[in-house]
C-alpha cells in the first residue's frame, strides 16, 4: 500500500483519532457480498463513559466510487446509522438513517446491495451486546420507506429484527431487537 491509499489514510486519520473508533475493518482482495466493496472501515465515535444517555453514530467507509478525479476521498464515510443510547433502561434506539447516496451511490438501505447497511447494524448489534443492552429498537417513517419500504424491512428482518406494526401502504414499521429475555 502507497500513502497515496485512500484507504490507508482514513485507517491512519481514525488511528490518530481520539474520538474515533475502529469497530471492524476489512482490506481484502475477495469481494464483500459478490459485490465491488472489498476494503470497508467500520468505526463509531461512542466511548463508554459516565455518560448514562448520548447520541452516537456508527459509520461505514469503504474507498470503493469514492475519489475524485485526483484520487482524494470525496466524503469521510458513506454510511451513518445514528443512534440513542440510553444506559438507565439498556436501549439503543436508532433515531436518524442517513443516507450520502447523491455524493459516493452508497446509502444505508443497501440501494446498490453493497452491505454497507447490514455492517452498520451487525456492528450495532455488537456494542449493544457489549454494553449488556436488552433491546435496540428503530422506527421507520413514511420519508425513509417510501418505494424502499420492503427493502429496509428485508434488510432489518436479515439482521434480526423483527419487524412491527408494518403499513407499507404507508410506508411505515417499527423494528425490535432483542438482546435478552
Amino acid at each position: 500500500m502507497t500513502v497515496n491509499d485512500p484507504f490507508q489514510q482514513r485507517m491512519q486519520v481514525l488511528n490518530e483519532s481520539s474520538e474515533l473508533k475502529v469497530l471492524r475493518s476489512a482490506n481484502s482482495e475477495e469481494p464483500l457480498h459478490d459485490q465491488q466493496i472489498q476494503q470497508y472501515i467500520v468505526y463509531t465515535d461512542f466511548h463508554h463513559d459516565q455518560r448514562m444517555a448520548k447520541t452516537n453514530s456508527i459509520f461505514v467507509y469503504t474507498p470503493w466510487m469514492n475519489t475524485d478525479s485526483q484520487g482524494r476521498p470525496r466524503t469521510d464515510f458513506q454510511n451513518q446509522l445514528l443512534f440513542d443510547y440510553d444506559g438507565w433502561q439498556k436501549q439503543i434506539h436508532i433515531a436518524v438513517l442517513e443516507t450520502l447516496g447523491a455524493a459516493s451511490k452508497l446509502a444505508f438501505f443497501d440501494y446498490q446491495n453493497h452491505g454497507l447497511a447490514k455492517l452498520s447494524l451487525q456492528s450495532l448489534i455488537k456494542l449493544a451486546q457489549r454494553l449488556s443492552v436488552k433491546t435496540i429498537d428503530a422506527s421507520l417513517s413514511s420519508f425513509d420507506g417510501g418505494d424502499d419500504g420492503q427493502r429496509v424491512i428485508k434488510l432489518f428482518e436479515e439482521c434480526g429484527f423483527t419487524a412491527n406494526n408494518q403499513d407499507l401502504t404507508k410506508g411505515i414499521a417499527t423494528f425490535v431487537y432483542q438482546l435478552e429475555d
